[in-house]
């Protein structure tokens, strides 16, 4: 039966990291991969291409400490000519791409949405303030998207929704990815939508980093990478999980697949 395989990874400067790259697409050969972090401002766009996919990355999508670049799996059997006159029509989001932050593409049955939600640093001025907009756009883009097609939302949402999600003592701190308001927000988001965290509804208990920081040699960290996918398609999940020993870096890919070929 054919399935849907969809990948995202923090990967943190994609020309650091563009064998592992290249090594996760031949491991798992994804339908798309869904990159953030590129940090690709000054690299020719040529030398990250992968044969067998199209990627798509432009000027709106760069970011000096952020980024998001898309490939998408060319179809066996079709011709080169027709696939490009069929890919997925990009959504613009104004505000909310600015310096990379956010790809929207509509495919035929789903809207794929590749974010990187912007960290609420408290030493950078606004930046708080910043999240704040963010996340109140975002919930009202993907409340409209979601009432034409399901929605699947993939990336670094810089989020640690649930004390499943963390290795801290504490569960709520005073900190960017734990404060109340930005876990309101997240619940909002869910709730106004109508969507599901994938990884969560399928594996309740566990408690699995996608972001180590500092601290991979320990094997621990926060998971704040997701898949949150319209409740209309969460039937249609085979599984959703975080590829925890995959690369070197201080974020792990997540990979979701669909039981059905979606397009």
């Amino acid at each position: 039966m054919a399935e849907t395989t969809i990948i995202s990874w923090n990967i943190n400067s994609i020309g650091r990291r563009f064998d592992e790259l290249k090594r996760l697409v031949e491991t798992y050969n994804p339908d798309f991969v869904c990159l953030q972090k590129v940090r690709n401002k000054t690299s020719s766009l040529g030398q990250f291409m992968i044969p067998g996919y199209h990627v798509f990355f432009n000027a709106q999508d760069y970011g000096d400490m952020s980024g998001v670049m898309l490939y998408i799996r060319i179809q066996e059997g079709i011709g080169q000519v027709c696939q490009l006159t069929s890919m997925p029509e990009r959504i613009s989001t104004h505000e909310l791409s600015a310096n990379g932050h956010l790809q929207v593409y509509r495919c035929d049955q789903f809207f794929l949405v590749n974010a990187y939600v912007p960290f609420a640093n408290s030493q950078i001025e606004g930046a708080d303030d910043f999240r704040r907009k963010w996340d109140g756009q975002f919930r009202e883009l993907m409340v409209e998207l979601s009432a034409e097609l399901p929605v699947i939302i993939c990336g670094d949402l810089n989020i640690v929704h649930s004390d499943k999600d963390t290795c801290e003592d504490k569960y709520i701190l005073n900190r960017p990815c734990f404060s109340a308001w930005e876990r309101q927000n997240f619940d909002t988001l869910l709730a106004e939508a109508d969507l599901v965290d994938a990884f969560r509804a399928l594996h309740p208990e566990e408690n699995k980093p996608s972001f180590y920081g500092n601290f991979r040699f320990l094997g621990i960290g926060n998971r704040i990478d997701y898949f949150l996918v319209s409740r209309s398609l969460l039937k249609d999940v085979k599984d959703s999980d975080i590829l925890t020993a995959f690369g070197t870096g201080q974020s792990v890919p997540i990979i979701l697949t669909f039981q059905k070929q979606l397009n």
